[in-house]
């Protein structure tokens, strides 16, 4: 949001500005004249000392872009959104805590422990957290000129580096209650960092060696270009090397001058050549808190003093106030040398605070012919099964696009279409001529005739929701049945797959659990009611039919889902 106000990434003029305001709370103190001017705000000081947590008057002068023509004009996001980013800027930069929660500034400020922590915050990390906090002259400047660098970033990677920042001080208020949380945090501001903008292209030598070396052995005596063809194919589609991809960008923005501050403390301080070594065992206890919630080693969590690092089993760990210092001083190096452009034309709407993206009704969408539509075949099925799940359950407001316009501008295209572009459109001309009074129906070609008499009679996800629709048995094997309805729950989120509407879902389930009735498989039977059930919970009718199934009674779908005094909470 701070970028955006600054109207860097407008393509049209200023419409308006808003000037805002807002209130920051702080343990810095600053000298009661100051104003401090910054490319994304100012900051007004109080000038009262006896105020605790420290008062910071936050303005920012809000620029709009000159809109179009149109509804939907934004006049201000208001102050929050920018108030919440440069709090977060402003803690990163000056090394304190600023928030616009005053009950958050006190809790971190308090100098208590946390339920689950051993010691006070202040006691992990020097500075952050000390209850009063004088800023000199040159963190004040620092500010200002890390503040015109990050606004002056290209627009992905100031949303990267502001993604890698709110991590960094999220870790950095975890202290405050949970360490292992806090460290995996940490460390997680640098990685993100490090996978997208270290340039890294992956190569077979940085594949998980325990991967690679069995890979390898599979592949001898392989032909040299098939062998080549299977570990390309396998660096597509597998992420490499994360942690050695995190300490070379953490070990690359690390300059000499970071091993040269004169506030470092001998004997206590980060040494260059535990550099590689420290990086590996902080990646690897992110590893371990993220999939087994192990603890940090106790030497690494004592509190006592402020040493960057700890030896545990000869190991040298980065204690908490260590990593806090490494890990801030690397995104401060990315952001340095990272280009910084005066004006960058860039479409943010959806990046705006509060703006979210949701599927829209498919009435609205479920009709287009506009586009790649021979594609967009499962989408359109989906909507339209969407749509007559309410028409069969009767429910107010419930209606069916007519698709005859889709289904004519694919007409000609569908005899050239592959199977798997072609079957949806198939199950579209079937079902809306199924639902539709015959005046409404879409025409069908003796070609298209001939597929849907093929094709939807082979397996596949939408011949299982045509059969049942239409009230036909199937008359696959049994095997063949059960494998399709178990690939469609495995595929449906993929973007292979089809999604039907959880009334549907309980219909195929108890379809073909009325095949394995007549079978007298009742063991099978039952468990493909309980998939009904489980598919659609909160389904009274189907909670009743598991209960009191007997095997002499038929099972049908209509009579169980769409049945009058069916009480259905959500169909999808």
């Amino acid at each position: 949001m701070l970028q955006i106000a600054t109207g860097k990434l407008f393509g049209r003029p200023v419409g308006w500005e808003n000037l805002l305001r807002g209130i920051l709370y702080t343990n810095a103190t600053f000298g009661s004249e100051d104003v401090i001017d910054t490319a994304a705000g100012r900051l007004l000081p109080s000038t009262s000392y006896s105020i605790y947590p420290r008062v910071l008057v936050y303005e920012v002068l809000e620029r709009m872009e000159a809109e179009e023509s149109g509804p939907g004009v934004l006049l201000s996001s208001c102050v929050e959104p920018y108030l919440n980013d440069f709090a977060v800027v402003v803690s990163f930069a000056l090394n304190c805590v600023c928030t616009p929660d005053i009950d958050l500034a006190r809790r971190l400020t308090s100098g208590k422990k946390g339920l689950a922590t051993p010691a006070a915050p202040h006691e992990f990390v020097r500075r952050f957290f000390d209850a009063d906090l004088w800023c000199k002259p040159e963190e004040v400047t620092f500010l200002q000129e890390f503040t015109t660098q990050l606004i002056g970033l290209p627009r992905n990677t100031f949303l990267g580096v502001m993604r890698a920042i709110r991590t960094y001080i999220n870790g950095m208020h975890r202290i405050a209650d949970d360490l292992e949380l806090a460290y995996t945090l940490l460390v997680a501001s640098v990685e993100s960092l490090a996978q997208d903008f270290d340039g890294h292209e992956s190569d077979w030598e940085s594949y998980d060696e325990r991967k690679r070396l069995a890979v390898d052995e599979a592949l001898s005596g392989a032909e040299d270009e098939l062998a080549q063809r299977v570990r390309e194919a396998l660096l597509r589609v597998e992420h490499t090397a994360l942690a050695r991809r995190f300490r070379e960008f953490a070990i690359s923005h690390t300059p000499p001058s970071y091993f040269r501050e004169t506030s470092l403390v001998m004997n206590q301080s980060l040494s260059r050549s535990d550099l590689t070594e420290v990086l590996a065992a902080a990646y690897q206890a992110r590893s371990k808190y993220i999939h087994q919630l192990k603890r940090l080693p106790d030497v690494v969590v004592l509190g006592n003093g402020y040493g960057e690092t700890a030896l545990h089993e000869r190991v040298a760990f980065l204690t908490l106030n260590g990593l806090s210092r490494l890990m801030r001083s690397v995104i401060i190096e990315f952001v340095k040398g990272q280009p910084s452009l005066k004006h960058e034309e860039h479409n943010y709407v959806l990046e705006r605070s509060g703006v979210i993206q949701l599927q829209m009704a498919p009435q609205y969408w479920v009709g287009n012919t506009e586009g790649n539509v021979i594609a967009a075949g499962r989408r359109k099925l989906e909507g339209c099964l969407e749509q007559y799940a309410p028409c069969l359950l009767k429910e107010d407001g419930a209606i069916l696009t007519d698709l005859r316009p889709v289904l004519s501008s694919v007409a000609e295209l569908l005899p050239d279409a592959k199977k798997a572009a072609r079957l949806p459109y198939l199950a579209l001309y079937v079902l809306f001529n199924r639902i539709v009074p015959e005046e409404q129906r879409a025409p069908i070609s003796e070609s298209i005739n001939r597929f849907i008499k093929q094709e939807l009679s082979q397996p596949s996800t939408e011949a299982l929701v045509v059969h049942v629709l239409l009230g036909k048995m199937i008359n696959w094997p049994l095997e063949t049945h059960l494998q399709e309805l178990e690939s469609y729950f495995k595929r449906r989120g993929k973007p292979g797959g089809v999604r039907f509407p959880r009334l549907f879902e309980a219909a195929i389930s108890l379809d073909l659990a009325e095949r394995y009735r007549l079978k007298g498989d009742m063991k099978k039977c039952r468990k493909m009611i309980a998939l009904a059930v489980e598919s659609h919970p909160g389904h009274q009718r189907l909670v009743q039919l598991e209960a009191e199934f007997r095997p002499s009674n038929p099972i049908h779908y209509v009579e169980v889902l769409l049945s009058p005094s069916t009480s259905v909470d959500d169909n999808g």
